[in-house]
């Protein structure tokens, strides 16, 4: 009779009655990089990263498959990066501090700029300029569009005499001014300007002339949709006759007309600002708050030559500060040119143009055109404008014999001067710009 070697002690054994082999333990859920979110549930975000040079942009595209926060990313260039410095960072978990993202890639090099946009959060809007209005009607068509999964919506913007800017409605979270202009060029319909608010929501604050209609929205509204987001409405505890009403999770961007419309058919509004508007207008009231301006020219005149003096000054200041003491582009403290915009409705000196933001601060631009009339079309619309989430001062350079040239306050840290270019060559032929 034919016999077999005991198990574990001869040189093998008929499959069947091997010992199973024991699997090995899974990591704890905890300790386990996520690589599709978790339960397919789970939103992530996405990242934006520029580097000094390209060479850094080389190290961190090595960095595919590296875990930050529990969740293993990918990390591909940016095929809009002219000059190779930008990626762009995947599968990031949703509310990623963008320090965190910084510090992960400081490893590969210096970074000048860092970014964490929700992929699935609150919608914001945007603005978009074209060359004439029969364009802009053209883009109006694309009214209902699904963008990504979310239904945009286009309306002339308040302040557009000729109507060629637009506002944007409904964009999502994690899309860029670049990522808005593509869709429009794919489109057929190139603009000559664009821009999207930061990510996130703001806060608002919404007066009526009588408590009524102010219970009456607060009834009728909390919970409406306004802008692609579901806004919260309830009465203010502060408000000592009933009148005022407080309005979160507002779509960034959104201006304060927009409000006022929404919230016009529960009765006559008497005072509207959203928490945007009352940080970068500083100490603006009453109608600053609804962006009026008394359009005066001689006090329009008399302004710009006295934010050009004190503009000169802080340049002084700037380049007689060594080392230690105060330094007016420090972030936080006085800061002389904070949010001045005479044509948004005249608002008064505010704190925080200077310093803080994300990435290393911000910095000065020069700006100039081909002929006076461009920058003074410049200073007289896109002071106080948006740009690529921050809002620009800006006015006539007192050195220039021809006026010509413009100073440009609160450039956001990381933006290149061909970005800058294409901000103000809407308003005329733009010859040199630079940003430092």
């Amino acid at each position: 009779m034919m016999g077999f070697a005991p198990q574990g002690k001869g040189k093998w054994a008929p499959a069947a009655m091997r010992p199973a082999m024991r699997p090995a333990a899974p990591e704890p859920a905890f300790k386990r990089a996520r690589i599709d979110p978790a339960g397919g549930g789970a939103e992530t975000a996405i990242g934006e990263v520029r580097f000094v040079d390209a060479m850094a942009t080389q190290k961190a595209l090595q960095m595919t498959g590296s875990v930050l926060g529990g969740y293993a990313i990918t990390v591909e260039p940016d095929a809009r990066s002219k000059d190779g410095t930008k990626v762009t960072v995947r599968n990031l978990p949703d509310g990623l501090d963008w320090h965190k993202l910084k510090d992960h890639f400081g490893q590969c090099g210096f970074v000048k700029y860092a970014d964490v946009k929700t992929a699935n959060g609150t919608p914001v809007s945007g603005v978009v300029r074209f060359a004439t209005t029969e364009l802009a009607q053209s883009a109006m068509e694309l009214n209902g569009t699904v963008l990504e999964g979310h239904e945009i919506a286009f309306k002339v913007h308040p302040g557009s005499k000729d109507q060629t800017k637009l506002q944007v409605f409904n964009i999502p979270s994690h899309m860029d001014w670049q990522e808005l202009k593509d869709f429009f060029n794919q489109n057929g319909l190139t603009p000559i300007y664009c821009d999207v608010t930061t990510s996130g929501s703001m806060t608002a604050e919404v007066r009526f002339e009588d408590a009524q209609a102010a219970q009456a929205a607060a009834h009728a509204l909390n919970g409406s949709i306004l802008g692609g987001g579901e806004i919260q409405v309830v009465l203010d505890t502060t408000s000592t006759d009933g009148c005022k009403l407080a309005v979160s999770n507002v779509p960034a961007g959104l201006e304060w007309q927009e409000l006022k419309d929404h919230f016009g058919q529960c009765g006559t509004v008497a005072f509207v600002q959203t928490s945007a508007e009352k940080a970068s207008k500083g100490k603006g009231k009453g109608g600053k708050g609804k962006g009026k301006g008394s359009g005066d020219a001689g006090a329009l005149q008399a302004m710009q030559q006295q934010m050009s003096q004190m503009m000169a000054q802080l340049q002084m200041m700037q380049k007689g500060a060594k080392g230690g003491g105060f330094s007016p582009m420090a972030g936080g403290g006085f800061s002389p040119m904070a949010s001045f915009s005479p044509m948004a409705g005249g608002a008064g000196f505010g704190a925080g143009m200077f310093g803080g933001g994300k990435g290393a601060g911000t910095m000065m631009g020069e700006v100039r055109f081909s002929n006076a009339q461009g920058a003074q079309t410049a200073v007289m619309t896109l002071n106080g404008s948006s740009f690529k989430g921050a809002t620009l001062s800006l006015g006539i350079d007192q050195s220039s014999q021809d006026a010509s040239k413009i100073w440009v306050a609160g450039v956001p840290a990381g933006a290149s001067w061909q970005e800058l270019k294409e901000h103000f060559s809407w308003a005329g032929a733009v010859v040199y710009c630079n940003c430092k």
